[in-house]
């Protein structure tokens, strides 16, 4: 059983030495960092002896926005991404996209991944691409295909391991690390597939009742264990709306997901209501839930990508929603009354 184990742990290190972006694991009680990856010391350029056990603020002293994004997770309990941060490595200063999120449910440990934009800069120069939506879309497309192959052997052989093995501590947040990050970075890649399709849509006539009704079925099975009392007011005479349904229910399922994960903490409401007030235009429909509301250093960008207040998030699915919207030449407003969030989507055209 002890070689078992000890050939277990090898495979986990194993799994994440594959890994070509560094990981760097903290304890966010002491600021310390308790593990890197192979990945990390090639990009710090410092041996592993030389990392474990340092002050994450000693090791990056001249990287003070950096080192905020981190106490701004550990702070706040939710994940930070961000785009195009500027550190300093001990021989050189580059370019990194940085994200931060809690080890499950383990309060003290963060992971950071980072990403060396220099190499991307370098393969968008390689292939001369210009900067149009269907340039970053197809770049998206290439680059999620060739991280996605890996992602399912990493994910598939971390599962293996961890049925052979009855894990405790360290190696077991080290299992936990893999599959939780493995499943993250899956889920991101779908997210950013989603918000750079360019593609033409194919709309037909959309009975929008009954978009917004299937799309609460679909999140209220995803949360059915949650408390979350759900109360409809449809307007029967709602016209049919020209637009395209699966993008509608991917709309819908984002708001009431977002509705959903703030207020599933006590004992959560949501309501859903669709408007055609005496027969005129704009159709409206309003999704508000009595969360926690957004905060202020939030709502200005609330629609951009990668904002996010959620622990878990990837800060993707408001801005899939806005881009839907746009396409169905609507507008999305929101508003936070009393902790209480209302989304509000309108619609000027009907059905063809």
């Amino acid at each position: 059983m002890d070689t078992l184990v000890k050939n277990t742990e090898l495979s986990s290190e194993f799994i994440l030495n594959s890994l070509q972006s560094p990981i760097i694991v903290i304890n966010s009680a002491k600021k310390t960092i308790i593990y890197c990856n192979n990945a990390a010391e090639i990009f710090l350029e410092m041996s592993r002896k030389n990392i474990i056990g340092k002050k994450i603020n000693n090791l990056f002293k001249e990287d003070s926005y950096f080192i905020s994004l981190i106490e701004k997770s550990i702070k706040s309990n939710r994940n930070i991404n961000e785009f195009n941060v500027s550190i300093n490595t001990p021989k050189k200063k580059t370019s990194v996209s940085i994200s931060i999120s809690k080890i499950d449910n383990n309060d003290k440990l963060f992971s950071i991944f980072l990403n060396d934009l220099s190499k991307s800069f370098e393969l968008s120069k390689q292939f001369n691409f210009e900067k149009s939506a269907q340039s970053v879309a197809s770049l998206v497309s290439m680059l999620s295909h060739e991280i996605k192959n890996p992602l399912a052997g990493i994910k598939g052989a971390s599962q293996i391991i961890q049925k052979r093995v009855n894990f405790k501590g360290k190696d077991f947040n080290l299992i936990k690390l893999i599959n939780n990050e493995t499943e993250r970075i899956k889920k991101l890649l779908n997210s950013l597939e989603n918000f750079t399709d360019n593609r033409p849509i194919k709309k037909k006539n959309i009975n929008l009742n009954q978009v917004i009704r299937n799309s609460k079925d679909s999140v209220k099975a995803m949360f059915n264990k949650k408390k979350i009392n759900f109360i409809e007011n449809y307007d029967p005479s709602l016209p049919n709306i020209y637009g395209n349904e699966n993008q509608l229910t991917q709309l819908f399922v984002n708001l009431l997901k977002n509705g959903v994960e703030a207020a599933e903490k006590v004992n959560g409401i949501i309501k859903i209501s669709t408007r055609y007030e005496h027969g005129r235009l704009p159709i409206k429909v309003l999704i508000e839930d009595n969360g926690t509301g957004i905060p202020d250093d939030l709502k200005e960008n609330i629609f951009d990508a990668f904002v996010t207040n959620k622990i878990n998030g990837k800060g993707l699915g408001l801005s899939i929603c806005a881009k839907i919207i746009q396409s169905h030449s609507g507008t999305i407003e929101f508003d936070t009354i009393n902790n209480k969030t209302i989304f509000k989507v309108m619609f000027d055209k009907l059905s063809k």
